[in-house]
C-alpha cells in the first residue's frame, strides 16, 4: 500500500488560505484542486509498503519521532511550485526549529527505508499542495504573501494513499504525538 507521514492542516488555517487565494474561472478547468479537508504537510513519502512491513514502519516512524522538534509551523505565502517549471500551487511552510525538523526527517527516512525501499529521498521542502495542473501544464510564476497563518502541530499521521476516480483519498493509519 502507498503510504506517507504528514501533518494535517487545521480548519482555521485551511479557511485562511482559501480566503487569501482565488482561482480565476479561466484557470479552474486546467487545475486539479486538492480537497482542503485533506491538506497536509508531508514529512516523508514512503511509496509502496508491503502489508507485512506496515507494523515495522509504524514502529520505526515512532522511534524517529520520539523527541520531535517543537514549535509552530508558519505559512508565509502561496506560490507556484516547484520554482523551475511550476506545475502546482502550494502553501509554503516554515517550521520553527527548521534545522531540527530537517534532521528529524533525515533520521525518519533513513530508518524507514528498511521497510519502505521506495521511500522518496528528495530534499524536504515543507509545503502543502493546493492544486496541480492537468497535463503537466507549466504555470506562470506567482507568489501571494500571507499574514499570521500558522499552527502548532499536535500530531503527525501515517496515511495510506488510496487512488479514487476523483483523486487520492488519505486514510489515517496511526498518529504520533508532537509538541507535548
Amino acid at each position: 500500500m502507498r503510504c506517507f507521514l504528514g501533518i494535517q492542516l487545521p480548519a482555521d488555517c485551511r479557511n485562511a488560505i482559501r480566503n487569501s487565494w482565488a482561482i480565476s474561472d479561466l484557470e479552474r478547468p486546467s487545475l486539479k484542486l486538492s480537497d482542503p479537508g485533506q491538506w497536509h504537510m508531508t514529512l516523508a513519502f514512503f511509496g509502496e509498503v508491503a502489508y507485512d512491513q506496515l507494523l515495522r514502519l509504524v514502529q520505526l516512524s515512532g522511534q524517529a519521532l520520539e523527541t520531535p522538534p517543537q514549535g509552530a509551523i508558519h505559512i508565509p505565502s502561496i506560490q507556484t511550485f516547484p520554482p523551475k517549471k511550476p506545475t502546482m500551487y502550494a502553501a509554503m511552510c516554515m517550521p520553527e526549529q527548521e534545522a531540527m525538523w530537517r534532521q528529524c526527517i533525515t533520521n525518519l527516512v533513513d530508518m524507514a527505508s528498511i521497510c519502505a525501499p521506495q521511500i522518496d529521498r528528495k530534499p524536504w521542502i515543507p509545503h502543502i499542495t493546493l492544486a496541480r495542473t492537468r497535463g503537466s501544464r507549466i504555470l506562470d510564476p506567482l507568489e501571494i504573501p500571507l499574514d499570521n497563518i500558522g499552527w502548532v502541530p499536535e500530531f503527525a499521521t501515517l496515511y495510506r494513499s488510496e487512488p479514487t476516480a476523483t483523486g487520492h483519498k488519505f486514510i489515517p493509519l496511526h498518529e504520533y504525538r508532537l509538541n507535548f
